[in-house]
């Protein structure tokens, strides 16, 4: 609850993007460049997140960059919220962005090394559902905001909200603990075996029975061998090579495809004709769809392969794309809305389930950083790229140009992805394991 808690506000930061834009557009007449600059600021700013602190997560601990992350968005999050004028509030939402970033490499890496293979999918959709919460809130509150003010404008009221549950959600953190695969990995043996001794024990209070033993499925390679052992190259080699190029469509073609759609959605309806109101209130109905397919991959997520789910998803929401594209009429265009909002949800989900399983240990916030990373760094051209397109084409062609990034990325993920569900990250991890020595005692 705690760690979805803060996906839920790394979202709703994203998802503020283009509400702001079509708010603030006719108020303080934005031109194209400077509207696109207010939706890409926030994704530049979880590409150096994601990237660097991610990074830094792998060398100083989870729990203490869950911390170092939530600070900063709060801070800046707040002060955007008073921001005069335009290029404040870009300032502002960029480093936020970056705390957000942050935030969203380590979430699946918490989560999959505290949880048992058989629930591992399943508790990452429970807490992504809470994330995707996020948009049905934004949409829902932006509309009747938009046009208000009470001591401060809406749209600021808008930030202030995004940073109110921060407080309180900072100081239950506190109580988080580490995670014993990091500790171990590390070399922090000691500290690892008391926080799982502690863990056992209480799950066997609590339940009245003894722990099951601990299945070996694998060989146990020597947890901890030097800092010099895990490096950034070690990622681009043989053994963790397809599973690079799988986790890095996933999260860089499809973030493309994926926000070219949710962060230009309000203008996507614009575009068709509909007012401020009624393109927020339309979006609202489809941003229904983003919890529910979130909650659904929870539910299938120890039923079907993690690869096959995010290949079909993947396909659907590009048919679904094309009923938006080219639908008339405002019950084909919600239907197809929340189609596509559901069935990329679902994909979503199972996007973290997969990439926090297919990396090492000791370089998995890396790993999720450097494709998240760059994912929200090609995100950063959406706003432009769309918008020029939107401006020159028209609505259509933006929905297109997603539509082709789904099937080229399922492509990738079919020939190039690993299977991974009811595995442990240790198996998953031995199975793909370069030959090179050098490699080979990484855990």
């Amino acid at each position: 609850m705690l760690v979805g808690i803060g996906a839920f506000y790394e979202y709703y930061e994203v998802f503020l993007g283009g509400v702001l834009a079509a708010v603030l557009g006719p108020l303080w007449q934005l031109n194209s460049f400077e509207t696109a600059s207010l939706i890409a600021s926030v994704f530049l700013g979880m590409f150096f997140g994601a990237l660097t602190l991610g990074r830094l997560a792998d060398r100083i601990g989870r729990r203490r960059m869950f911390l170092i992350n939530l600070t900063i968005y709060l801070f800046f999050s707040l002060v955007a919220a008073f921001a005069p004028n335009l290029w404040v509030l870009v300032a502002c939402r960029f480093i936020a962005g970056i705390g957000a970033g942050a935030e969203a490499a380590l979430i699946p890496a918490y989560l999959a090394e505290f949880i048992p293979p058989k629930r591992r999918g399943r508790h990452i959709g429970y807490a992504f559902t809470m994330a995707f919460l996020a948009y049905p809130v934004i949409t829902l509150i932006g509309a009747p905001l938009a046009g208000s003010h009470f001591l401060i404008d809406g749209w600021r009221w808008l930030l202030v909200i995004g940073s109110s549950g921060i407080l309180a959600l900072l100081w239950f953190r506190r109580g988080l603990p580490e995670s014993p695969r990091w500790l171990a990995s590390v070399g922090r043996l000691d500290e690892a075996d008391a926080l799982i001794t502690k863990i056992e024990k209480e799950i066997a209070e609590s339940t009245g029975k003894p722990l099951p033993p601990v299945p070996v499925t694998v060989s146990q390679a020597p947890a901890h061998q030097g800092e010099d052992r895990a490096r950034v190259s070690d990622l681009f080699k043989r053994g963790a090579r397809r599973a690079m190029i799988a986790a890095g469509a996933l999260w860089t073609l499809n973030v493309l495809a994926y926000y070219g759609f949710s962060s230009l959605t309000p203008l996507l309806l614009a575009d068709k004709g509909y007012d401020l109101k009624s393109s927020l209130l339309y979006t609202a109905v489809m941003a229904i769809g983003y919890p529910l397919g979130a909650f659904t991959a929870a539910l299938i997520a120890e039923r079907y392969e993690r690869r096959t789910v995010c290949i079909a998803t993947g396909l659907g929401t590009a048919a679904a794309g094309l009923f938006f594209g080219f639908g008339i009429g405002s019950l084909m265009i919600m239907a197809a809305g929340f189609a596509i909002g559901f069935l990329s949800n679902v994909q979503t989900s199972s996007i973290n389930m997969y990439g926090s399983e297919v990396f090492p240990t000791r370089l998995r916030t890396t790993a999720i950083g450097l494709c998240y990373g760059t994912g929200r760094l090609c995100a950063v051209a959406i706003p432009f790229l769309g918008i020029a397109i939107l401006d020159n084409f028209g609505g259509t062609a933006v929905v297109l140009l997603s539509v082709t990034l789904y099937v080229v990325t399922a492509v990738l993920v079919w020939i190039f992805g690993p299977k991974t569900t009811g595995k442990s990250l240790e198996e998953i991890t031995e199975e793909h394991r370069p030959s090179s020595p050098s490699v080979a005692p990484v855990a």
